[in-house]
């Protein structure tokens, strides 16, 4: 059961993404993806995954270009 996306703060992990959502046969969502994996299957919920990260990691380096993420180097 691959996790895909996992929050937390300093006390662990606070939510995940994993099969229980992309797998999932019931309508509603309470997991970090906010409902974007729910019910898409493995492969679909990766792409969006793997999406959503780019997006945030072009987001930081916009706003941070002295600490930018290399994101060609990243394996999705």
């Amino acid at each position: 059961m691959p996790t895909l996306m996992t929050t937390g703060n300093s006390s662990g992990i606070t939510g995940r993404c994993d099969a229980k959502c992309y797998n999932a046969k019931t309508q509603e969502c309470h997991c970090c993806c906010g409902g974007s994996n729910h019910a898409k299957g493995l492969q679909q919920a990766t792409e969006n995954t793997a999406k959503y990260a780019k997006e945030i990691m072009e987001l930081w380096n916009r706003d941070h270009p002295k600490d930018q993420f290399i994101i060609e180097n990243l394996l999705f």
